[in-house]
Protein backbone atom coordinates (compact mmCIF):
# COMPACT_ATOMS: atom_id res chain seq x y z
CA UNK A 1 0.00 0.00 0.00
CA UNK A 2 1.14 3.56 -0.65
CA UNK A 3 1.39 6.00 2.55
CA UNK A 4 -2.02 7.48 0.98
CA UNK A 5 -3.79 4.17 1.53
CA UNK A 6 -1.89 3.17 5.12
CA UNK A 7 -3.43 6.82 6.17
CA UNK A 8 -6.97 5.65 4.77
CA UNK A 9 -6.93 2.73 6.72
CA UNK A 10 -5.61 4.10 10.00
CA UNK A 11 -7.87 7.09 10.07
CA UNK A 12 -11.05 6.55 7.71
CA UNK A 13 -14.33 6.38 9.03
CA UNK A 14 -15.19 2.94 9.99
CA UNK A 15 -18.50 2.78 8.06
CA UNK A 16 -16.51 3.50 5.04
CA UNK A 17 -13.05 1.34 5.06
CA UNK A 18 -15.91 -1.71 5.37
CA UNK A 19 -18.17 -0.68 2.63
CA UNK A 20 -14.96 -0.59 0.52
CA UNK A 21 -13.87 -3.68 1.75
CA UNK A 22 -16.27 -5.98 2.88
CA UNK A 23 -18.77 -5.12 -0.17
CA UNK A 24 -15.95 -6.76 -2.75
CA UNK A 25 -15.68 -9.41 -0.62
CA UNK A 26 -19.64 -10.07 0.20
CA UNK A 27 -19.62 -10.49 -3.51
CA UNK A 28 -16.69 -12.20 -4.17
CA UNK A 29 -17.84 -15.11 -1.97
CA UNK A 30 -21.63 -15.15 -3.29
CA UNK A 31 -19.97 -15.59 -6.41
CA UNK A 32 -17.60 -18.34 -5.40
CA UNK A 33 -20.60 -20.36 -3.48
CA UNK A 34 -22.14 -20.07 -6.78
CA UNK A 35 -20.14 -22.41 -8.25
CA UNK A 36 -21.40 -25.17 -6.01
CA UNK A 37 -25.00 -23.46 -6.16
CA UNK A 38 -25.15 -23.38 -10.13
CA UNK A 39 -23.84 -26.45 -10.68
CA UNK A 40 -26.40 -28.22 -8.58
CA UNK A 41 -29.19 -26.70 -9.76
CA UNK A 42 -28.34 -27.51 -13.74
CA UNK A 43 -27.67 -31.31 -12.49
CA UNK A 44 -30.44 -31.55 -10.57
CA UNK A 45 -32.81 -30.52 -13.59
CA UNK A 46 -30.48 -32.00 -16.16
CA UNK A 47 -29.11 -35.32 -14.39
CA UNK A 48 -31.59 -35.66 -11.02
CA UNK A 49 -31.75 -36.74 -7.85
CA UNK A 50 -28.56 -39.29 -8.12
CA UNK A 51 -26.35 -36.57 -9.87
CA UNK A 52 -27.54 -33.94 -7.10
CA UNK A 53 -26.36 -37.16 -4.20
CA UNK A 54 -23.12 -37.16 -6.61
CA UNK A 55 -21.74 -34.20 -5.97
CA UNK A 56 -22.77 -33.74 -2.50
CA UNK A 57 -20.80 -36.94 -1.70
CA UNK A 58 -18.11 -35.11 -3.34
CA UNK A 59 -17.99 -31.85 -1.41
CA UNK A 60 -15.91 -33.18 1.71
CA UNK A 61 -13.07 -32.75 -0.93
CA UNK A 62 -14.00 -29.38 -2.77
CA UNK A 63 -14.29 -28.15 1.44
CA UNK A 64 -10.54 -29.56 1.84
CA UNK A 65 -9.54 -27.71 -1.14
CA UNK A 66 -10.82 -24.90 0.54
CA UNK A 67 -9.52 -25.49 3.96
CA UNK A 68 -5.79 -24.99 2.45
CA UNK A 69 -6.44 -22.02 0.13
CA UNK A 70 -8.00 -20.16 3.68
CA UNK A 71 -5.16 -21.63 5.58
CA UNK A 72 -2.52 -19.88 3.29
CA UNK A 73 -4.93 -16.95 2.21
CA UNK A 74 -5.53 -15.68 5.47
CA UNK A 75 -2.99 -16.70 7.33
CA UNK A 76 -0.45 -15.39 4.58
CA UNK A 77 -2.84 -11.98 4.25
CA UNK A 78 -3.43 -11.49 7.73
CA UNK A 79 0.58 -11.23 8.57
CA UNK A 80 1.33 -9.77 5.52
CA UNK A 81 -1.50 -6.44 6.49
CA UNK A 82 -0.14 -6.72 10.17
CA UNK A 83 3.49 -6.07 8.36
CA UNK A 84 1.99 -3.04 5.94
CA UNK A 85 0.47 -1.87 9.10
CA UNK A 86 4.01 -2.03 10.76
CA UNK A 87 5.59 -0.21 7.89
CA UNK A 88 7.92 -3.16 7.21
CA UNK A 89 7.49 -4.04 2.99
CA UNK A 90 10.22 -6.27 2.73
CA UNK A 91 8.48 -8.55 5.16
CA UNK A 92 5.37 -8.12 3.77
CA UNK A 93 6.52 -9.32 0.46
CA UNK A 94 8.65 -12.17 1.82
CA UNK A 95 5.49 -13.11 3.57
CA UNK A 96 3.64 -13.28 -0.10
CA UNK A 97 6.62 -14.72 -1.71
CA UNK A 98 6.37 -17.90 0.88
CA UNK A 99 2.53 -18.10 0.75
CA UNK A 100 2.37 -18.77 -2.77
CA UNK A 101 5.10 -21.24 -2.96
CA UNK A 102 3.66 -23.09 -0.27
CA UNK A 103 -0.05 -23.22 -1.93
CA UNK A 104 1.58 -24.97 -4.78
CA UNK A 105 3.31 -27.49 -3.44
CA UNK A 106 0.28 -28.25 -1.43
CA UNK A 107 -1.81 -28.28 -4.29
CA UNK A 108 0.72 -30.90 -5.90
CA UNK A 109 0.79 -33.37 -3.16
CA UNK A 110 -3.11 -33.01 -2.90
CA UNK A 111 -3.92 -34.01 -6.27
CA UNK A 112 -1.67 -37.16 -6.39
CA UNK A 113 -2.98 -38.17 -3.09
CA UNK A 114 -6.38 -38.19 -3.85
CA UNK A 115 -5.61 -39.44 -7.45
CA UNK A 116 -4.14 -42.26 -5.00
CA UNK A 117 -7.30 -42.89 -3.14
CA UNK A 118 -10.08 -41.70 -4.76
CA UNK A 119 -12.93 -44.68 -4.71
CA UNK A 120 -11.65 -45.60 -0.67
CA UNK A 121 -12.55 -41.46 -0.07
CA UNK A 122 -15.88 -41.79 -1.72
CA UNK A 123 -16.70 -44.80 0.12
CA UNK A 124 -15.81 -43.07 3.47
CA UNK A 125 -18.11 -39.99 2.57
CA UNK A 126 -20.63 -42.37 2.41
CA UNK A 127 -20.73 -42.72 -1.56
CA UNK A 128 -23.37 -45.83 -2.37
CA UNK A 129 -22.98 -48.41 -5.00
CA UNK A 130 -25.67 -46.08 -6.93
CA UNK A 131 -24.39 -42.91 -5.92
CA UNK A 132 -20.37 -43.67 -6.54
CA UNK A 133 -20.43 -43.51 -10.77
CA UNK A 134 -21.85 -40.03 -10.95
CA UNK A 135 -19.43 -38.86 -7.63
CA UNK A 136 -16.17 -40.85 -9.55
CA UNK A 137 -16.81 -38.70 -12.55
CA UNK A 138 -17.24 -35.64 -10.60
CA UNK A 139 -14.52 -35.78 -8.34
CA UNK A 140 -11.99 -36.77 -10.77
CA UNK A 141 -12.24 -33.70 -13.15
CA UNK A 142 -12.58 -31.20 -10.48
CA UNK A 143 -9.43 -32.46 -8.92
CA UNK A 144 -7.63 -31.22 -12.01
CA UNK A 145 -8.55 -28.05 -11.05
CA UNK A 146 -7.38 -28.25 -7.18
CA UNK A 147 -3.97 -26.46 -7.75
CA UNK A 148 -5.93 -23.15 -9.68
CA UNK A 149 -8.86 -23.58 -6.51
CA UNK A 150 -6.44 -23.25 -4.24
CA UNK A 151 -4.45 -20.76 -5.49
CA UNK A 152 -6.77 -18.54 -6.54
CA UNK A 153 -8.24 -18.49 -3.22
CA UNK A 154 -4.93 -17.55 -1.71
CA UNK A 155 -4.11 -15.33 -4.35
CA UNK A 156 -7.12 -13.18 -4.06
CA UNK A 157 -6.99 -12.55 -0.33
CA UNK A 158 -3.45 -10.98 -0.84
CA UNK A 159 -5.42 -9.19 -3.68
CA UNK A 160 -7.56 -7.55 -1.20
CA UNK A 161 -4.87 -7.28 1.51
CA UNK A 162 -2.51 -5.37 -0.82
CA UNK A 163 -5.61 -2.22 -0.79
CA UNK A 164 -7.52 -3.58 -4.12
CA UNK A 165 -10.57 -5.31 -3.28
CA UNK A 166 -12.85 -4.36 -6.17
CA UNK A 167 -9.73 -6.50 -8.22
CA UNK A 168 -10.43 -9.33 -6.36
CA UNK A 169 -14.09 -9.00 -6.53
CA UNK A 170 -14.01 -8.77 -10.22
CA UNK A 171 -11.37 -11.89 -10.72
CA UNK A 172 -13.93 -14.23 -8.72
CA UNK A 173 -17.03 -12.71 -10.57
CA UNK A 174 -15.08 -13.29 -14.32
CA UNK A 175 -15.06 -17.14 -12.76
CA UNK A 176 -18.36 -17.26 -11.61
CA UNK A 177 -19.92 -15.58 -14.78
CA UNK A 178 -17.82 -18.66 -16.85
CA UNK A 179 -19.33 -21.42 -14.81
CA UNK A 180 -22.74 -20.47 -14.92
CA UNK A 181 -22.30 -20.00 -19.09
CA UNK A 182 -20.82 -22.79 -19.38
CA UNK A 183 -22.89 -25.52 -17.45
CA UNK A 184 -26.04 -25.73 -19.64
CA UNK A 185 -23.90 -25.64 -22.42
CA UNK A 186 -21.99 -28.68 -21.22
CA UNK A 187 -24.88 -30.52 -19.77
CA UNK A 188 -27.77 -29.83 -22.27
CA UNK A 189 -26.44 -28.51 -25.61
CA UNK A 190 -23.48 -30.98 -25.42
CA UNK A 191 -25.19 -33.97 -23.34
CA UNK A 192 -22.02 -34.21 -20.89
CA UNK A 193 -23.71 -35.08 -17.97
CA UNK A 194 -22.23 -34.90 -14.77
CA UNK A 195 -19.10 -33.90 -16.51
CA UNK A 196 -20.16 -31.16 -17.70
CA UNK A 197 -20.73 -29.37 -14.96
CA UNK A 198 -17.35 -30.20 -13.72
CA UNK A 199 -15.30 -29.24 -16.55
CA UNK A 200 -17.65 -25.72 -16.26
CA UNK A 201 -16.33 -25.69 -12.84
CA UNK A 202 -12.16 -26.51 -13.79
CA UNK A 203 -12.34 -24.17 -16.60
CA UNK A 204 -13.80 -21.20 -14.22
CA UNK A 205 -11.14 -21.95 -11.56
CA UNK A 206 -8.70 -22.08 -13.72
CA UNK A 207 -9.92 -18.49 -15.71
CA UNK A 208 -9.86 -17.23 -11.76
CA UNK A 209 -6.41 -18.21 -11.00
CA UNK A 210 -5.11 -16.71 -14.14
CA UNK A 211 -6.67 -13.46 -14.06
CA UNK A 212 -5.14 -12.92 -10.21
CA UNK A 213 -1.86 -13.85 -11.31
CA UNK A 214 -2.00 -11.29 -13.97
CA UNK A 215 -2.42 -8.83 -11.39
CA UNK A 216 0.84 -9.76 -9.41
CA UNK A 217 2.49 -9.17 -12.96
CA UNK A 218 1.34 -6.20 -13.62
CA UNK A 219 1.97 -2.78 -12.90
CA UNK A 220 -1.28 -2.10 -10.32
CA UNK A 221 0.73 -4.56 -8.16
CA UNK A 222 2.26 -2.56 -5.19
CA UNK A 223 3.74 -6.09 -3.64
CA UNK A 224 4.93 -8.75 -5.90
CA UNK A 225 6.50 -11.97 -5.92
CA UNK A 226 10.65 -11.47 -5.56
CA UNK A 227 13.08 -13.98 -6.49
CA UNK A 228 15.43 -12.68 -3.67
CA UNK A 229 12.68 -14.05 -0.87
CA UNK A 230 12.00 -17.48 -2.78
CA UNK A 231 13.50 -19.57 -0.14
CA UNK A 232 11.20 -21.20 2.01
CA UNK A 233 11.35 -19.26 5.84
CA UNK A 234 10.36 -21.92 8.75
CA UNK A 235 9.58 -18.86 10.21
CA UNK A 236 7.41 -17.19 8.10
CA UNK A 237 5.91 -20.52 7.31
CA UNK A 238 5.16 -21.09 11.03
CA UNK A 239 3.06 -17.71 10.95
CA UNK A 240 1.20 -18.27 8.06
CA UNK A 241 0.05 -21.65 9.64
CA UNK A 242 -0.49 -20.49 12.90
CA UNK A 243 -2.63 -17.56 11.72
CA UNK A 244 -4.41 -19.96 9.04
CA UNK A 245 -4.83 -22.77 11.77
CA UNK A 246 -8.60 -21.65 12.57
CA UNK A 247 -10.39 -21.28 9.36
CA UNK A 248 -8.07 -24.43 8.44
CA UNK A 249 -9.84 -26.27 10.88
CA UNK A 250 -13.20 -24.76 10.30
CA UNK A 251 -13.58 -26.23 7.08
CA UNK A 252 -11.42 -29.66 7.48
CA UNK A 253 -14.13 -29.91 10.12
CA UNK A 254 -16.97 -28.83 8.10
CA UNK A 255 -15.65 -31.78 5.38
CA UNK A 256 -15.65 -34.38 8.56
CA UNK A 257 -19.04 -33.47 10.00
CA UNK A 258 -20.27 -33.71 6.02
CA UNK A 259 -18.92 -37.30 5.41
CA UNK A 260 -21.15 -38.24 8.65
CA UNK A 261 -24.01 -36.42 7.95
CA UNK A 262 -24.06 -38.14 4.43
CA UNK A 263 -23.91 -41.57 6.34
CA UNK A 264 -26.74 -40.57 8.73
CA UNK A 265 -28.90 -39.44 5.65
CA UNK A 266 -27.72 -42.79 3.63
CA UNK A 267 -29.04 -44.78 6.98
CA UNK A 268 -32.18 -42.75 7.91
CA UNK A 269 -33.13 -41.16 5.07
CA UNK A 270 -31.40 -43.08 1.69
CA UNK A 271 -29.78 -41.64 -1.47
CA UNK A 272 -32.82 -39.04 -2.12
CA UNK A 273 -32.00 -37.71 1.70
CA UNK A 274 -28.67 -37.01 1.04
CA UNK A 275 -29.45 -35.25 -2.60
CA UNK A 276 -32.32 -33.08 -0.47
CA UNK A 277 -29.30 -31.72 2.44
CA UNK A 278 -26.76 -31.13 -0.50
CA UNK A 279 -29.63 -28.98 -2.50
CA UNK A 280 -29.82 -27.40 1.44
CA UNK A 281 -26.17 -26.78 2.02
CA UNK A 282 -25.91 -25.24 -0.93
CA UNK A 283 -28.33 -23.01 -0.83
CA UNK A 284 -27.24 -22.21 3.23
CA UNK A 285 -23.61 -21.50 2.60
CA UNK A 286 -25.04 -19.04 0.12
CA UNK A 287 -26.83 -17.18 2.57
CA UNK A 288 -23.47 -17.68 5.31
CA UNK A 289 -21.17 -15.82 2.40
CA UNK A 290 -22.67 -11.94 3.17
CA UNK A 291 -21.35 -12.69 6.89
CA UNK A 292 -18.30 -14.41 6.11
CA UNK A 293 -17.77 -11.63 3.34
CA UNK A 294 -18.31 -8.92 5.82
CA UNK A 295 -15.86 -10.11 7.97
CA UNK A 296 -13.34 -11.36 5.80
CA UNK A 297 -13.14 -8.06 3.70
CA UNK A 298 -13.11 -5.99 7.42
CA UNK A 299 -9.46 -8.80 8.62
CA UNK A 300 -7.32 -6.23 6.73
CA UNK A 301 -8.45 -3.26 8.13
CA UNK A 302 -8.45 -5.10 11.62
CA UNK A 303 -4.77 -6.23 11.50
CA UNK A 304 -3.69 -2.55 10.13
CA UNK A 305 -5.28 -1.17 13.00
CA UNK A 306 -3.67 -3.84 15.39
CA UNK A 307 -0.37 -3.71 13.80
CA UNK A 308 -0.60 0.71 14.22
CA UNK A 309 -2.24 -0.24 17.56
CA UNK A 310 -5.02 1.65 17.40
CA UNK A 311 -7.58 -0.49 19.39
CA UNK A 312 -10.30 1.82 19.69
CA UNK A 313 -10.71 1.60 16.01
CA UNK A 314 -10.58 -2.21 16.08
CA UNK A 315 -13.57 -2.14 18.37
CA UNK A 316 -15.23 -0.41 16.26
CA UNK A 317 -14.78 -2.16 13.92
CA UNK A 318 -15.35 -5.47 15.49
CA UNK A 319 -18.82 -3.86 17.10
CA UNK A 320 -20.49 -3.15 13.56
CA UNK A 321 -19.66 -6.44 12.27
CA UNK A 322 -21.42 -8.09 15.05
CA UNK A 323 -24.37 -5.88 14.58
CA UNK A 324 -24.69 -6.27 10.81
CA UNK A 325 -23.95 -9.53 10.97
CA UNK A 326 -26.83 -10.35 13.80
CA UNK A 327 -29.01 -8.54 11.38
CA UNK A 328 -28.39 -10.49 8.35
CA UNK A 329 -29.06 -13.97 10.09
CA UNK A 330 -32.40 -12.57 11.68
CA UNK A 331 -33.45 -11.77 7.89
CA UNK A 332 -31.98 -15.07 6.54
CA UNK A 333 -34.20 -16.96 8.93
CA UNK A 334 -36.92 -15.82 8.03
CA UNK A 335 -36.40 -16.22 4.63
CA UNK A 336 -35.85 -19.65 4.63
CA UNK A 337 -38.85 -20.32 6.99
CA UNK A 338 -40.87 -19.17 4.37
CA UNK A 339 -40.13 -20.23 1.08
CA UNK A 340 -38.17 -23.33 1.94
CA UNK A 341 -40.31 -25.68 -0.78
CA UNK A 342 -39.90 -22.82 -3.57
CA UNK A 343 -35.94 -22.75 -3.07
CA UNK A 344 -35.89 -26.35 -2.97
CA UNK A 345 -37.96 -26.44 -6.35
CA UNK A 346 -35.50 -24.55 -7.59
CA UNK A 347 -33.23 -28.18 -8.00
CA UNK A 348 -36.13 -30.07 -9.29
CA UNK A 349 -40.03 -29.22 -9.49
CA UNK A 350 -40.77 -33.08 -10.21
CA UNK A 351 -39.23 -35.03 -7.37
CA UNK A 352 -42.01 -34.28 -4.74
CA UNK A 353 -40.10 -36.58 -2.16
CA UNK A 354 -36.83 -34.13 -2.51
CA UNK A 355 -39.07 -31.20 -2.16
CA UNK A 356 -40.66 -32.45 0.99
CA UNK A 357 -37.06 -33.61 2.71
CA UNK A 358 -35.48 -30.67 1.47
CA UNK A 359 -37.77 -28.24 2.68
CA UNK A 360 -37.71 -29.66 6.23
CA UNK A 361 -34.46 -29.57 6.34
CA UNK A 362 -34.12 -25.81 5.23
CA UNK A 363 -36.65 -24.57 7.90
CA UNK A 364 -35.18 -27.05 10.88
CA UNK A 365 -31.44 -25.74 10.27
CA UNK A 366 -32.12 -22.61 10.29
CA UNK A 367 -34.62 -22.17 13.62
CA UNK A 368 -31.80 -20.15 15.40
CA UNK A 369 -29.86 -18.23 12.72
CA UNK A 370 -30.20 -14.90 14.65
CA UNK A 371 -27.74 -16.45 17.27
CA UNK A 372 -25.08 -17.15 14.89
CA UNK A 373 -23.50 -13.47 14.14
CA UNK A 374 -21.80 -12.94 17.91
CA UNK A 375 -19.78 -16.21 17.28
CA UNK A 376 -19.09 -16.04 13.47
CA UNK A 377 -17.80 -12.15 13.93
CA UNK A 378 -15.70 -12.80 17.01
CA UNK A 379 -13.98 -15.88 15.21
CA UNK A 380 -12.81 -13.50 12.50
CA UNK A 381 -11.83 -10.91 14.99
CA UNK A 382 -9.69 -13.42 16.69
CA UNK A 383 -8.53 -14.52 13.15
CA UNK A 384 -7.47 -11.06 12.35
CA UNK A 385 -5.83 -10.36 15.73
CA UNK A 386 -3.37 -13.62 15.37
CA UNK A 387 -5.60 -15.29 17.78
CA UNK A 388 -6.12 -19.04 16.10
CA UNK A 389 -6.08 -21.08 19.06
CA UNK A 390 -8.89 -19.46 20.71
CA UNK A 391 -10.63 -18.27 16.62
CA UNK A 392 -9.88 -22.39 16.04
CA UNK A 393 -12.15 -23.41 19.40
CA UNK A 394 -14.85 -21.11 19.24
CA UNK A 395 -15.22 -22.79 15.52
CA UNK A 396 -14.52 -26.48 16.71
CA UNK A 397 -17.02 -26.20 19.60
CA UNK A 398 -19.74 -25.68 17.03
CA UNK A 399 -18.44 -28.36 14.12
CA UNK A 400 -16.48 -30.48 16.41
CA UNK A 401 -18.11 -31.03 19.60
CA UNK A 402 -21.77 -29.89 19.24
CA UNK A 403 -22.66 -31.18 16.05
CA UNK A 404 -20.87 -34.48 15.15
CA UNK A 405 -22.16 -36.12 19.19
CA UNK A 406 -25.40 -34.72 18.02
CA UNK A 407 -25.42 -36.66 14.75
CA UNK A 408 -24.81 -39.56 16.37
CA UNK A 409 -27.25 -39.05 19.33
CA UNK A 410 -30.34 -37.30 17.77
CA UNK A 411 -31.12 -39.30 14.92
CA UNK A 412 -31.52 -42.26 17.18
CA UNK A 413 -34.45 -40.86 18.75
CA UNK A 414 -35.45 -38.63 15.75
CA UNK A 415 -34.86 -40.65 13.24
CA UNK A 416 -34.17 -38.44 9.72
CA UNK A 417 -35.45 -34.75 11.22
CA UNK A 418 -32.81 -35.44 14.13
CA UNK A 419 -29.96 -35.01 11.53
CA UNK A 420 -31.69 -31.43 10.89
CA UNK A 421 -32.49 -30.54 14.29
CA UNK A 422 -28.67 -31.33 15.59
CA UNK A 423 -28.10 -27.85 13.58
CA UNK A 424 -30.17 -25.28 15.63
CA UNK A 425 -28.90 -27.75 18.85
CA UNK A 426 -25.06 -26.83 18.09
CA UNK A 427 -25.78 -23.11 17.09
CA UNK A 428 -27.34 -22.77 20.85
CA UNK A 429 -24.18 -23.84 22.58
CA UNK A 430 -22.14 -22.37 20.07
CA UNK A 431 -24.02 -19.10 21.31
CA UNK A 432 -23.28 -19.73 24.73
CA UNK A 433 -19.40 -20.50 24.42
CA UNK A 434 -18.75 -17.18 22.10
CA UNK A 435 -20.23 -14.86 24.69
CA UNK A 436 -17.54 -15.30 27.43
CA UNK A 437 -15.00 -14.97 24.03
CA UNK A 438 -16.64 -11.62 23.22
CA UNK A 439 -16.45 -10.06 26.51
CA UNK A 440 -12.86 -11.52 26.99
CA UNK A 441 -12.36 -9.11 23.92
CA UNK A 442 -13.96 -6.00 24.76
CA UNK A 443 -12.16 -5.77 27.87
CA UNK A 444 -8.87 -6.54 26.53
CA UNK A 445 -9.02 -3.87 23.53
CA UNK A 446 -10.33 -1.49 25.82
CA UNK A 447 -7.76 -1.57 28.68
CA UNK A 448 -5.22 -1.29 26.19
CA UNK A 449 -6.78 1.31 24.38
CA UNK A 450 -6.92 3.64 27.67
CA UNK A 451 -3.23 2.51 28.22
CA UNK A 452 -2.40 4.12 25.13
CA UNK A 453 -4.49 7.03 25.86
CA UNK A 454 -2.97 7.30 28.86
CA UNK A 455 1.01 7.00 27.36
CA UNK A 456 -0.03 9.79 24.82
CA UNK A 457 -1.11 11.84 27.36
CA UNK A 458 2.15 11.52 29.70
CA UNK A 459 4.02 12.16 26.43
CA UNK A 460 1.96 15.70 25.80
CA UNK A 461 2.51 16.73 29.23
CA UNK A 462 6.20 16.00 29.29
CA UNK A 463 6.42 17.58 25.68
CA UNK A 464 4.75 20.51 27.32
CA UNK A 465 6.49 21.19 30.42
CA UNK A 466 9.56 22.97 29.18
CA UNK A 467 7.73 25.49 27.06
CA UNK A 468 5.44 25.93 30.41
CA UNK A 469 8.70 26.50 32.27
CA UNK A 470 9.80 29.16 29.52
CA UNK A 471 6.89 31.49 29.89
CA UNK A 472 6.58 31.05 33.49
CA UNK A 473 10.31 32.35 34.05
CA UNK A 474 11.22 35.04 31.41
CA UNK A 475 14.78 35.14 32.38
CA UNK A 476 15.73 31.58 32.22
CA UNK A 477 14.79 31.90 28.29
CA UNK A 478 17.01 35.02 27.96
Amino acid sequence: MTQTKRLQLGTDPIPRLLWTFALPAVIGLLINASYNLVDRIFIGNGIGALGLAGVAVSYPTTVLQMAFGLMIGIGGSVNFAVSLGQKKIPRAERIFTNAVMLIAVIGIVFILLHFLFLEPLLKLYGATPTIMPYAKTYLKITLLGSIFMMSGMTLNNFIRASGFPHIAMYVMLAGAVTNTVLDPIFIFVFKWGIAGAAYATVIAQILSFALSLSFFLSSKALYRFRKRYAVFSLKILMMICFVGTAPFLIQLTNGLMQAIINKSLILYGGDIAVSALGATVSVTILLFMPVIGLCEGAQPVISFNLGAQKYGRLLKIYRLNLLISTFFFIISCCFLQIFSVQIIQIFNRNDQELISIGSTALRIISLLYPLIGLPVATSFLLQATRCPRTAAFLALSRQLIFIIPGLIILPRYFGLDGVFYTFPAADFLGFLVSIPIAVRQFKKYGRLEKEKQAEEAKLLFLHRLPEQETLSNPKRSA
